[in-house]
C-alpha cells in the first residue's frame, strides 16, 4: 500500500468543505469526510486505476458528493493535491 502525503491545499479545501457541510446540517460534515477517507483508502491501494488527467495527475471523486481528490504519484507515495468541488474548475486543467 502507498503512503499518502496531504498538501496543505487539500487540508484545506476539505476543512472548508466540512464547515459548509455542517452549516447545512449537523454531522453531514462528519458524513462528508469520511467518504474523502474512504477515497484516500481506495487511492492508497490502486493509484494507478483512477483517471489520468494528464501525465502527472490523476483524479477520483467522492462518493455521495460533488468533490473530487486530485492526487499524483512519487514511488511509493500518494501526494493528494486538492479536494475540489466539481463547479470549480482544477486547477491543473
Amino acid at each position: 500500500m502507498h503512503k499518502l502525503v496531504l498538501q496543505s491545499e487539500a487540508v484545506n479545501d476539505m476543512q472548508e468543505a466540512f464547515e459548509w457541510y455542517e452549516q447545512q446540517k449537523e454531522g453531514l460534515g462528519f458524513d462528508f469526510i469520511d467518504e474523502v477517507e474512504n477515497s484516500f483508502e481506495k487511492i492508497k491501494k490502486h493509484p494507478h486505476y483512477y483517471t489520468a488527467i494528464n501525465a502527472r495527475y490523476r483524479r477520483l471523486k467522492v462518493n455521495r458528493f460533488p468533490y473530487l481528490v486530485v492526487f499524483e504519484t512519487e514511488a511509493e507515495t500518494v501526494i493528494v493535491n486538492s479536494v475540489f468541488h466539481t463547479s470549480r474548475r482544477s486547477p491543473n486543467d
